[in-house]
């Protein structure tokens, strides 16, 4: 048994040390893959380490450059911004896109005028500081469907007009993703200048005409607005509206008849180039003893155009002499004549300075005003700054020919407004 172990050790012995070669051979090929791995590593770090700097480099490089090039064909953010406010893509779009909200918008305008133009009484030109407007308003969707709005302003309550407090009450029912179905009192739809908001308004006050053919914007029935854009092709960036209204002035509707709104706007955004048309057909009230048609028509056509820092808008709107000025009860209009026809037209020309300031000049007139007859000439040069995202200051002066007795009138040379919205 002693012989037999000693032979099968002597046996192994070569077994063994072949063995501890292959070990120590293995050994050094992980130590080999150990040191590539290491070496992997400390490449990925250090390429790590310069991406960071690049990602800090990009973001501050970002910070102090536009995000676009303007010299390349690209917007920088001050020509973007100025886009969006000549063209207002979203001019006149339903409440479907914000959850209606416990807190109102408040917005409060307030400033000084001066200098009365010539021929101009104390009531036509109010000057020294006054309130301009002080408005809440609450607009949004409460349902998947439904949504609402509804708006009160107080400077119409001390002017002893309380009949104004009312701004808008409406309801909307979103029939599809393209269909909206209004009701109630709201903005009319027709032109620009009627419809954009008096809180990014250029100008202290609308156009001329706009006063004596829709004052007040408003009006009192049911409106089919329709987004034409989620159809896409040609129709991308159009919407149609269709519309009909108590009309005569909204407060004193004493007759069966309704108006009928019509409105078409396409925004060529490839081209910068927006145009709209707009027509109106119903009825207005004859003064006791005038004889003659109470058939009243207003059309308009209006455009903007934007270049870089550069927004030019023109409008120009024509109908029926009104009748009334508004007012609770018919105020009629001293050289109203049946059949004949009034119009007015306005261009604006706003360049945009910096991110936050901008001037503007306003060519303004208006044919055969209802109260006088003459022909009313404006011309309106101004400045304004944004000062933060609430609030912006803005200076006029303006060159007019004749009083207007309008809502939204400006009968003095000098104006200051500032706005806060919020």
């Amino acid at each position: 048994m002693r012989a037999m172990a000693l032979v099968v050790c002597a046996a192994m012995a070569p077994m063994a040390s072949a063995l501890a070669a292959v070990d120590a051979d293995r050994v050094a090929e992980l130590e080999q893959q150990l040191h590539a791995a290491q070496t992997r590593v400390r490449e990925l770090e250090t390429q790590l380490g310069t991406l960071a700097a690049d990602v800090e480099a990009l973001k501050s490089a970002t910070e102090r450059v536009p995000a676009r090039d303007e010299a390349a064909g690209e917007p920088t953010d001050a020509a973007a911004k100025q886009r969006e406010r000549v063209l207002a893509p979203d001019l006149g779009e339903a409440e479907r896109d914000h959850e209606l909200t416990a807190r109102p918008e408040l917005f409060i305008q307030t400033g000084y005028a001066a200098e009365p133009i010539a021929g101009a009484t104390s009531e036509d030109a109010p000057t020294q500081f006054s309130l301009y407007r002080m408005e809440a308003r609450w607009a949004g969707r409460v349902a998947e469907r439904v949504g609402l709005g509804f708006e009160v302003q107080y400077q119409t309550a001390p002017e002893g007009a309380p009949e104004e407090l009312l701004n808008d009450a409406f309801v909307d029912y979103y029939a599809s993703d393209a269909l909206t179905l209004r009701v109630g009192q709201f903005v009319k739809p027709f032109g620009f200048d009627v419809q954009q908001s008096t809180s990014v308004r250029e100008s202290p006050e609308r156009a001329i005409f706009a006063g004596y053919f829709f004052p007040g914007q408003r009006d009192r029935g049911a409106m089919l607005a329709a987004n034409l854009s989620r159809f896409g092709g040609w129709l991308d960036g159009a919407s149609a509206y269709a519309g009909v209204f108590n009309g005569n002035r909204f407060f004193d509707d004493d007759n069966d008849a309704l108006n009928a709104n019509l409105r078409f706007r396409k925004v060529f955004a490839e081209h910068s180039f927006a145009l709209g048309a707009s027509y109106q057909y119903g009825s207005q009230l004859l003064a006791p003893g005038v004889a003659g048609s109470d058939r009243s028509v207003v059309y308009g056509l209006d455009a903007q155009w934007w270049h870089g820092r550069l927004g030019i808008r023109g409008e120009y709107v024509r109908g029926t002499m009104p009748s009334t000025l508004l007012s609770a009860t018919p105020e009629f209009t001293a050289a109203f004549v049946p059949g004949a026809d009034s119009w007015g037209a306005a261009a604006l020309f706003d360049y945009r300075l910096t991110d936050n300031a901008d001037v503007y000049w306003r060519w303004d007139r208006f044919a055969n005003d209802p109260v006088t007859g003459k022909d009313l000439r404006a011309f309106n040069v101004g400045y304004f700054r944004e000062l933060g995202e609430h609030s912006r200051v803005g200076f006029d002066y303006q060159w007019k020919n004749n009083v207007s007795f309008n809502d939204d009138e400006v009968n003095t040379q000098f104006s200051f407004r500032w706005n806060v919205t919020y």
